[in-house]
C-alpha cells in the first residue's frame, strides 16, 4: 500500500497554486490603477449630528486614502445622511456617507 508523504497533498498544492496566481492577477490589474493620479474613496460615519455624523464619514474615507499615500481629497458628490430613530444602541442617532477623490 502506498503511503502518501506526510504534508502537501495534491488538493492542498492545487488550491495553493491556485490562490498564488489568482493573487499575482490580482496585484498585476491593481498595480496600475493605484498609480493613477486619483482615486475615490467612500466614508462612513455616526453621530448625535449629522454634521458630526458627516465629519466622521469625511475623516474616515481620509484615513482610508492616507493609507495608500493620497492626502488631497475632495468631495465627490454630496454626503448622504441618515437619521435612524430606533438604534438599539444609541437610540437617535445619524449615519453618514460620503465618496470622496483623492490625489
Amino acid at each position: 500500500m502506498k503511503r502518501r508523504p506526510s504534508g502537501w497533498t495534491t488538493r492542498r498544492a492545487r488550491r495553493g497554486l491556485f490562490l498564488a496566481a489568482t493573487v499575482t492577477a490580482l496585484l498585476g490589474i491593481a498595480s496600475p490603477v493605484l498609480a493613477s493620479g486619483s482615486a475615490q474613496y467612500c466614508g462612513a460615519g455616526r453621530g448625535p449630528t449629522a454634521d458630526v455624523a458627516v465629519q466622521g464619514a469625511i475623516d474616515d474615507a481620509r484615513n482610508s486614502a492616507s493609507g495608500d499615500g493620497r492626502s488631497d481629497c475632495e468631495l465627490a458628490e454630496q454626503p448622504q445622511i441618515f437619521e435612524v430613530f430606533d438604534d438599539p444602541v444609541f437610540g437617535h442617532v445619524f449615519r453618514a456617507s460620503v465618496v470622496m477623490t483623492c490625489e
